[in-house]
């Protein structure tokens, strides 16, 4: 396993708006989350908060879900196509 990344801002901002008092938690747990050396920390940090939809159970589920098999993460946050870039975009803003 990599090295365990900052989550970027646009993710950030999406955390402090899904999760509000929550997100300092999130948000730390997402920074310890171990990230494969071959894929962009960005997307992972992205398929868990998606995946979550906003709900803490959830999160952990996501959390516990990129730690063990972060490829099926990808396929259930829909960022396991080609353009998994336009989607964070779509879901994120910009950077």
């Amino acid at each position: 396993m990599g090295a365990m990344p900052v989550v970027s801002d646009r993710v950030r901002e999406r955390v402090i708006s899904d999760f509000g008092p929550s997100a300092p938690r999130v948000l730390s747990t997402l920074e310890r989350l171990p990230v494969d050396g071959s894929i962009d920390p960005e997307r992972i940090h992205a398929a868990v908060v998606l995946a979550a939809r906003g709900s803490l159970a959830l999160f952990e589920d996501a959390a516990d879900h990129a730690r063990d098999d972060w490829r099926d993460l990808l396929d259930r946050a829909s960022l396991d196509a080609p353009e998994w870039r336009d989607d964070i975009l779509d879901a994120f803003g910009p950077e």
